[in-house]
């Protein structure tokens, strides 16, 4: 899904918009790597967009803190959140992600 593009592609991308791009330019140039990263990608959306849907933003700002870029995790107040256990979860589709853009062809 993450290929061909959908409605939540940019909610995903704000995770890491580098390996969108990196993802993209293997793409294009028919790099073999690019479906790695690719299905690291999509695992993060499945995980991320599960029910509630809205709740993704909470995914997404729980995959920013994991990754250094923000100081809390916290969604607003009144948007749905995810259980602490996600971060977990989150960490280890993270470390596919890294895995992945540092493959070597």
């Amino acid at each position: 899904m993450v290929r061909y593009g959908s409605d939540w592609l940019l909610g995903l991308s704000t995770a890491w918009p580098e390996a969108f791009a990196r993802r993209d330019a293997w793409w294009a140039a028919g790099d073999a790597r690019f479906d790695e990263l690719d299905d690291a990608l999509q695992a993060l959306g499945d995980f991320a967009f599960r029910t509630p849907v809205p709740a993704y933003k909470h995914s997404m700002a729980q995959a920013l803190r994991l990754r250094g870029l923000l100081a809390s995790d916290e969604p607003h107040p009144q948007s749905p959140r995810r259980p602490a256990s996600d971060r977990e979860i989150i960490a280890t589709i993270l470390d596919r992600i890294t895995a992945a853009m540092e493959a070597t062809p």
